[in-house]
């Protein structure tokens, strides 16, 4: 009979026997077969047994159906193929006089048991609380000496980031030592040495550690407002500030109506959206990593999708503008009011874009029904919002007088007071930009649950 081992070769191995027809596979209660693990979606896949033949077709699931480490949606199955559903490794076997026979390899004895577990202390290093032998004490300096690193291969208890650096709603499996970010099973290499199969970091190639999290006390959303003002300014946040205002302040002197023109907005529009969803995704995956820079791939889709959302947030607003360009008789007032309800919108708008990674996630069906299920916190959020948005506006108001300025004197005094009055406008502008963006992020931290975005 077809089945899967789920987990081969470890201990927590098992199996499940697949019949005839349809076989779904999830987390949930209301599949054939239930994988209770965080990584694998409500309804992740489903198997099709026919005629001795199995094909596997994805469901839509939020971390992917591998077959022989490929991600598919729909893929025919041979006997003896590795599988992965999210973090979950299982292979596929069948019966029949070709078929390759299921074994489960045991653990490797061990040469001794385990010491027993030694108390811990929690040690803060590049954002992540590593669990370390506490120092003994010294009576003749203050000084203590630096803990060690922690050993490859042993279990690291870990308080800190619990998502996958590159996936924020995927669990962290492994830690890196050496970068200290934390990954989930994704996002790690598996190398055979010696016989043994070890997990190692695609970007520093050495061995990661396995960990698990323990328990740590969690600041509320309303505390953390506060750091959200400091946060563009952590690590390298002002080289980052001022680079991304240089690529903003380019808007000013690009003409879109010429081809070449054209394309460089969109790019820069682009690099604005990477820029925003970036620490939006730093932010959930990891509250204490500084601010850093997108990776600069796909302007033109992520173009598109800025430009999704802010019609999805002020269609109406575009709309009475437009009229009124028409000589068509609207009220001041509504055209006001369209604008605010476009702001208030806007922000759940970008966030559901930015964590789904789709311009659809836009649409009023997401965004209404998110904003209903945390009014008090996304109310908050959209007050800070209007605020940083209140300031932007004026300052804009202030750096356009001086770009009149610039045009208009002739007093080299006058001139270099106006160009660094617009700089720095410019600068506070990206600095509120990234204030906003940090906000979301802990504002979907604090409300991931009630979302559900990711709990299919």
């Amino acid at each position: 009979m077809p089945r899967l081992v789920v987990n081969p070769g470890t201990p927590q191995a098992w199996e499940i026997q697949l019949k005839p027809g349809l076989n779904f596979l999830g987390r949930s209660a209301g599949n054939d077969f239930k994988i209770e693990d965080l990584s694998v979606s409500g309804s992740h896949c489903q198997i099709v047994i026919d005629s001795g033949s199995a094909l596997i077709k994805d469901m839509g699931s939020t971390n992917g159906t591998f077959v022989n480490r490929a991600k598919v949606q729909e893929s025919r199955i041979e006997s003896g193929q590795p599988l992965r559903l999210g973090s979950v490794d299982m292979i596929f076997y069948t019966d029949g006089p070709d078929a390759v026979k299921a074994v489960v390899v045991p653990p490797p004895p061990q040469a001794e048991p385990p010491p027993p577990p030694k108390p811990v202390t929690s040690l803060r290093v590049a954002g992540l609380a590593r669990a370390a032998e506490p120092a003994p004490a010294s009576t003749e300096t203050d000084a203590s000496p630096a803990p060690p690193a922690l050993d490859a291969g042993d279990s690291a208890g870990i308080v800190g980031a619990r998502f996958c650096k590159y996936h924020p709603k995927a669990p962290a499996h492994y830690l890196c030592n050496k970068c200290n970010r934390t990954f989930c099973e994704l996002c790690v290499t598996s190398r055979n040495m010696g016989g043994k199969v070890i997990k190692t970091c695609r970007t520093c190639g050495v061995e990661a550690v396995p960990i698990q999290f323990q328990a740590a006390a969690q600041k509320s959303f309303y505390a953390k407002l506060g750091s959200a003002f400091g946060y563009p300014f952590k690590g390298a946040g002002i080289v980052i500030l001022i680079c991304a205002t240089m690529a903003f302040a380019a808007l000013d002197f690009v003409r879109w109506r010429s081809l070449f023109g054209l394309i460089i907005t969109v790019a820069l529009y682009g690099f604005i959206f990477l820029f925003m969803q970036n620490i939006i995704h730093t932010t959930t995956s990891d509250e204490e990593e500084p601010i850093g820079f997108p990776e600069v791939g796909g302007l033109g889709g992520a173009a598109f999708q800025l430009f999704a959302t802010f019609i999805a947030s002020f269609w109406l607003w575009v709309a009475l503008v437009v009229a009124k360009l028409f000589d068509v008789d609207i009220p001041v007032e509504a055209i006001i009011a369209s604008r605010i309800l476009g702001i208030i919108y806007f922000p759940m708008a970008l966030l559901a874009v930015a964590m789904k990674d789709s311009a659809l996630a836009g649409n009023p069906l997401i965004v209404i029904p998110a904003m209903m299920k945390v009014p008090v916190q996304y109310a908050i959020t959209v007050v800070l919002v209007l605020i940083v948005y209140g300031v932007k506006q004026y300052g804009e108001g202030l750096s356009g007088k001086a770009g009149a300025n610039i045009l208009a004197t002739k007093d080299m005094s006058v001139l270099f007071v106006d160009i660094a009055v617009k700089c720095l406008l410019g600068l506070v502008s990206v600095y509120l930009l990234c204030v906003t963006m940090r906000i979301l992020g802990l504002f979907y931290n604090e409300s991931k649950g009630k979302l559900g975005w990711f709990s299919r």
